[in-house]
């Protein structure tokens, strides 16, 4: 049995599954639909799954929308502070260079 100090950590596995888009074919599907439902054909359950498809893209939208804005306006604060705190910092060293030279002036007479 071995001893060990250190863990050397094991690395990290990446599981892709990529997903088969043809937007040739959702192309094709969307003509189809819209063609149907001008000569009054009844239109399929896919309809159904059209609307739910179109309701997460327009989910995804505004989240990644709502998400950028979020971040812009922390930026914004973020901004906002770093600034006091660099005006406070050079009050202060402005503060204390005074009172040194003073110090200084008073040590040498």
């Amino acid at each position: 049995m071995r001893i060990t100090f250190f863990k050397i950590p094991q690395h990290r596995r990446f599981r892709y599954d990529p997903i088969y888009f043809n937007p040739e074919k959702e192309e094709r599907e969307e003509r189809l639909r819209r063609i149907k439902k001008e000569m009054g054909v009844e239109v399929e359950e896919q309809s159904d799954e059209r609307g739910y498809k179109e309701r997460i893209r327009g989910g995804m939208r505004g989240r990644i929308k709502s998400h950028f804005e979020v971040g812009r306006s922390e930026r914004k604060k973020s901004n906002l502070r770093l600034v006091i705190i660099l005006v406070l910092l050079m009050a202060v060293f402005y503060y204390l260079l005074n009172a040194a030279s003073e110090w200084y002036s008073q040590f040498l007479m």
